[in-house]
Parts: C-alpha cells; structure tokens; sequence
C-alpha cells in the first residue's frame, strides 16, 4: 500500500495514495458562511471551484492561523473532489498491509472514528486516516455548498 504522509501539529498522519489527486500550495481561500467549521471555503482551481477541509478542525485538533508553509492535498474520493489542508506533506511510503496495526482504543486529541489504523515508520508512529469518515458529509451540507457555488 503507497500512502502519502503530512504533518499536523507535529504528529505524523497518512492517507491512501490512490486518492490524491496533487498536492498544492496554499492558496487564498474564499470562505462560505453557513457551513460546518472545518469547511474553510472554497478556491479556484483551474476554473473549477473546490471546497476546503481544514484538517485539523475536521479531527478535532486544535485549530492555528495558516502560513504560507501549509499544502493543500487534493483528493478524489467516489464522485467528491475535495482539499484538505495539512501543515505539510513529508512524502510518499509503501507501507505492507500487515505492517499496519489495527486504530488504538485511545488517542489524544483525534476521533477514533477518524483513524483506520497506525504503522511504524523509521522511529515516527504514523497514524492511518480513514477517508471515508473524514468525507461523511450530510447531503444538506454538500447542497449548501452547491447552492454557494450556484450564486457565484
């Protein structure tokens, strides 16, 4: 399994490769009102509009200002398009399926529901995100969203 890693707050996380569409500077975002907090808002990326995840809020970790420095990881997942902003891509492992440790009964600071698993890479502990409950977004937020998009 290839899995992209970034940093949050210091802590090592991970997702499926296969997902990730680019990963790409951090750009000015457009915020959107009546969406959940961990909705930041919206960019234009090569004319198409994409909504924006702030990671962190989305795991519950603690919320900073951006910089410069944060990247944006462009994922694909089903039919959803959407960036999810990191403090920064680290790089590109494979990673063997067995090496991967079932999600830990106890995390500090992030939902479990959001973890599908950790692995063991060089001394770091990298924590598997489970895309699927980051991206379980209500239908009437996603039509929020369009409706945005609609009024533009």
């Amino acid at each position: 399994m290839t899995l992209v890693t970034f940093s949050l707050k210091d802590v090592h996380y991970s997702l499926d490769v296969s997902h990730v569409e680019e990963v790409i500077p951090l750009p000015e975002i457009t915020p959107l009102a009546k969406l959940p907090s961990f909705f930041c808002g919206m960019i234009n990326l090569r004319g198409c509009a994409l909504p924006i995840i702030d990671l962190r809020k989305r795991l519950g970790i603690e919320a900073e200002a951006y910089e410069l420095s944060n990247d944006i990881i462009v994922i694909k997942y089903h039919d959803k398009t959407i960036g999810l902003i990191v403090d920064k891509v680290l790089s590109v492992v494979d990673v063997l399926e067995k090496d991967i440790m079932s999600s830990p009964t106890v995390t500090e600071g992030v939902d479990i529901q959001y973890i599908s698993g950790v692995f063991q890479l060089e001394t770091s502990l990298i924590t598997l995100i489970n895309l699927e409950m980051i991206l379980n977004i209500s239908e009437d937020v996603l039509t929020n969203f369009n409706l945005h998009l609609s009024g533009v």
